[in-house]
């Protein structure tokens, strides 16, 4: 009998790699991609690319990132490195990057919220001769500190400095100037009582480095004097001198919460060239919070080894509700959520849940859980060995590429002659209507700075100026939504390897030469200002949008545009109609609130350029004042002009189809406007009682009790209901029972997992911290904070083991309860673990009226799948019959095996059970 032991995986990975290293020799490759690997021993690709990471971590590999990425043995190439020219080239130019790489690129949001910052920063750091002193002002936890450090860090890297990156806080001296006086500039001996040397003072600790000065408000008008001389003459004394100077070349930085503090003085500020303002987390984009809260859990899984799984609603709390503490108070939050995740979980448990309740309770006081989406997944998973991270980010980024991967096809199949230029159009045209909605409806991109409106001016620019040769007259609407376009292409680009993606735009070439034209310019312009990383990915997808909304345009005999007050507006309403209609018939037009007719007049004068102004021109608005328009454009417009006022998409769209029919005239507009008449529409709503949900794991005799509890420490106030728990979490809201009954919180010994509806286990219910914020939000007609002392200490009596088997009708509770510590205790020593106060109480809870249920002959039977558990967990089975074995001695019954899977369900979250598996 052969017992050769089969290799793992991990040995498979190994092994080939070695093998198809020493291939390369002969060849001029790279290295070998895991894709290579993979076919060569027929396992998984993803499966390949974890343990290949593994061995690069493990300096066992080299791995090489370019498009694919390719992997080498490193010892293969420690002994072949002059064979393989091309690779030391790599590694040289990588090291080159490393050395090279921009400090601020760990900066979350440097190419976004956070780029005019970065920009300022920089301009700063080499302006010579030792650039400009800088004061950034934030609220606390912003990030002020960090970066300061990381210009400090490009100046390092640009050679401007070679000194010491000094810190200090003002704050700690406020009350004691002369120390703070003493450490900023030095002191000489005997200047002070305890001045017993002469000392060097922070200036001169940072010489030819970096000085930050934090909360820089806090210093005394005596001591900005001091500092202001020194930033006007690069001198300073120290205390106690009169007479001798000292010289620094210090630069500084300054952080301060309150730009406009009464302590500064007005000298002081004056002295100070820049001042940028850093926006709390609030103001950063969804994407970049999402990145923070993903960035600062990823390190809390690298600390505590293991793999977190963030629940979607913690996301989103996060995402809404971190406002004062900033960047600063969310690491905290994350770190005390990861621990108490990490307390719950057993010691064996490789993945931890963050969950709602894992937040603090001080943080979920203060905390209003509102727009909770339960159809967006925010959901994060981090994977800490492979460094694998899924987020709501990582999820729009493979919506970037699905979108990509369908154009690819499309085009492949429009270059191979297997679809028509018309199936080609349609293909094209309803990918594209996919991304835009996608864009717009789902990331709700917006216009979020300054720079994000720059650069739709210059789309504008370049599509005014083009459309003679390619006929996109789409003035407004074309540079918005094509700016969404781009930012959503340059937030979620990567360098993952895009199959055909070179072939399909070499088609492109050569069958749309003119809008390739266009996309050229447009794609150039972006790499302007933004970097691109895949030039090519840009250029598919822009001519995409190009080539949908060309073929769209018709020819018709009357312009037509809408005009509204407010953001994105009459840009929606364009979009929204312009779609149904399937051409685009209306230009947009999106005007401040307190813009003036002038304003006005002046956008619309850019977009008569590119059209014909003889013909008939419609414009709807949303507001009377805005038909003073007629007199002012009547003076540049040479065609008849119809305002409509009260804009609707119902009159948008009956006017729009009337000008694709060429059937525009006084007496059809004046019947739309009299047919856009609003009508009202009452809805009442449906009346739902308020109910409490109780639900059992077991689905009897628990759930009743827990029922009667809360019914009666409610009197009549609250109706509870009670319903089996697998039903429950398998129908979820579907369940006719939230039909009629408007569940407003589920309690139970076991999470149904219904997100929508607040849920309280037995130890929400007793620990007031937990359950009293779900019973106030909840109800907060019928409990206060008394009310809620009274009923917990009603409830805590009534989860004594002696009330539990009290509420028993068939056993006798003084042998009940005794028999049950019993069996708690016989069980807590057979799987080695002690069990926290709030288990033992589900636990007895559940024994008593197990046994009362087997006694008078109906036992459950119902667990889901009975056959599985047994053949899995045959030894807990052993290890329970043992714990409860005297009891059914005691009452003449057997147990089933059901039941016992039904402990098993209590206990496999809360105690460590990987022993007995």
């Amino acid at each position: 009998m052969d017992n050769k032991r089969l290799k793992t995986n991990r040995e498979k990975v190994i092994e080939s790699l070695k093998e198809l290293s020493l291939a390369l020799l002969d060849s001029k490759a790279l290295g070998v991609s895991a894709n290579t690997i993979a076919k060569k021993i027929d396992i998984q690709r993803s499966t390949v690319s974890l343990y290949l990471n593994e061995l690069v971590r493990n300096n066992e590999a080299i791995k090489i990132n370019t498009r694919p990425v390719y992997f080498l043995d490193a010892n293969f190439y420690q002994k072949n490195k002059d064979k393989l020219s091309r690779v030391t080239e790599y590694i040289q130019d990588k090291e080159s990057e490393k050395i090279n790489r921009d400090p601020f690129d760990d900066l979350v949001g440097s190419e976004g919220s956070l780029k005019d910052v970065v920009d300022q920063l920089k301009s700063a750091v080499i302006y010579p001769p030792r650039g400009l002193s800088t004061l950034l002002v934030g609220d606390s936890g912003v990030g002020k500190s960090f970066i300061a450090q990381l210009a400090y860090k490009f100046a390092q890297q640009k050679g401007l400095v070679k000194g010491k990156w000094v810190v200090l806080n003002c704050a700690e001296y406020a009350d004691n100037p002369e120390l703070l006086s003493s450490i900023l500039f030095g002191n000489v001996k005997g200047a002070f009582t305890g001045a017993e040397t002469d000392k060097s003072g922070l200036l001169k600790a940072a010489e030819d480095g970096y000085l930050f000065l934090d909360e820089v408000h806090r210093l005394t008008p005596e001591n900005q004097e001091k500092l202001f001389q020194y930033m006007d003459s690069g001198t300073y004394r120290r205390v106690g001198e009169t007479d001798q100077v000292h010289t620094s070349n210090a630069r500084l930085i300054f952080a301060t919460t309150e730009k406009q503090n009464a302590d500064f003085l007005q000298t002081f500020l004056r002295r100070i060239p820049l001042v940028i303002q850093i926006p709390d987390f609030q103001e950063r984009t969804r994407k970049e919070r999402i990145d923070l809260i993903t960035m600062l859990f990823f390190k809390e899984a690298t600390t505590i080894q293991r793999n977190l799984y963030i629940a979607s609603e913690v996301v989103q709390v996060l995402i809404q509700n971190v406002d004062k503490g900033n960047v600063g108070k969310l690491a905290s939050i994350v770190k005390l959520s990861c621990a108490e995740a990490l307390l719950r979980a057993g010691s064996g448990e490789t993945d931890i849940h963050i969950k709602l309740d894992s937040l603090p309770n001080d943080f979920l006081r203060t905390t209003t859980v509102q727009d909770i989406s339960t159809t967006k997944d925010y959901k994060i998973q981090i994977q800490f060995k492979s460094e694998k991270i899924k987020s709501r980010n990582t999820i729009e980024r493979d919506h970037l590429y699905q979108f990509t991967e369908k154009l690819i096809q499309t085009v492949l199949q429009y270059g191979s002659n297997k679809i028509t230029k018309h199936e080609f159009y349609n293909q094209i045209g309803n990918v594209e209507n996919g991304l835009i909605d996608y864009i717009s409806f789902e990331l709700r991109i917006i216009k979020t700075n300054a720079f994000s409106e720059y650069v739709e001016q210059t789309l504008k620019s370049i599509l005014a100026n083009l459309y003679v040769n390619i006929g996109i007259s789409q003035f407004n609407s074309s540079a918005n939504l094509l700016t969404k376009l781009i930012i959503y292409i340059n937030d979620y680009e990567d360098d993952q390897e895009i199959k055909s993606l070179d072939q399909t735009v070499l088609i492109l070439r050569q069958k749309f030469a003119d809008e390739m034209k266009l996309t050229d310019r447009i794609v150039s312009a972006s790499e302007k200002q933004f970097d691109v990383h895949n030039k090519a990915l840009y250029q598919i997808l822009v001519f995409a949008f190009i080539y949908s909304q060309n073929q769209k345009m018709v020819d018709r005999e009357t312009n037509a545009v809408i005009i509204t007050h407010g953001y994105s507006t009459a840009e929606s309403l364009a979009s929204t109609v312009n779609r149904l209609l399937g051409s685009y018939v209306y230009e947009s037009f999106d005007m401040p609130l307190d813009a003036s007719v002038d304003d006005i007049v002046r956008e619309i004068k850019a977009y008569f350029k590119t059209v014909d102004i003889e013909k008939p021109l419609v414009i709807l608005v949303d507001m009377g004042s805005l038909k003073a328009l007629d007199q002012r454009l009547k003076e540049i417009y040479s065609g008849a002009i119809a305002i409509i006022s009260g804009v609707s998409t119902e009159i948008a769209l009956d006017i729009g189809n009337k000008v694709l029919q060429n059937n525009i005239d006084k007496e059809t507009l004046e019947k739309s406007a009299v047919g856009a008449i609003p009508k009202v529409t009452v809805v009442e709503p449906i009346k739902r009682e308020n109910v409490i949900l109780t639900t059992c794991i077991t689905g009897i005799g628990a759930a009743t009790y827990l029922q009667k509890l809360i019914q009666d420490n409610t009197p009549g106030e609250i109706t509870v209901i009670s319903k089996d728990f697998y039903e429950l979490k398998k129908n979820g809201t579907a369940d006719p029972l939230f039909e009629k009954y408007h569940v407003k919180i589920i309690v139970g010994t076991d999470d149904p997992c219904i997100s929508e509806i607040p849920y309280l286990s037995v130890e929400g219910l007793i620990n007031r911290d937990v359950g009293d914020p779900v019973f106030l939000t909840a109800f907060p007609n019928v409990f206060t904070t008394e009310s809620l002392a009274r009923m917990n200490s009603s409830i805590v009596r009534a989860f004594t083991v002696d009330n539990i088997a009290n509420n028993m009708a068939a056993l006798d509770p003084t042998v009940t309860v005794a028999q049950v510590e019993g069996c708690v205790t016989k069980l807590e020593r057979s799987l080695g673990t002690k069990m926290d106060v709030y288990l033992k109480i589900s636990l007895y809870m559940h024994l008593c009226f197990m046994f009362e249920r087997v006694v008078q002959g109906e036992p459950n039977l119902d667990y889901h799948d009975v056959d599985k558990f047994s053949q899995c967990y045959g030894h807990f089975i052993e290890i329970t019959k043992d714990a409860l074995s005297d009891m059914q001695h005691y009452y003449s019954v057997k147990i089933p095996v059901s039941e016992i899977s039904f402990i098993f369900d209590i206990l496999k979250n809360r105690v460590d059970l990987s022993n007995i598996e």
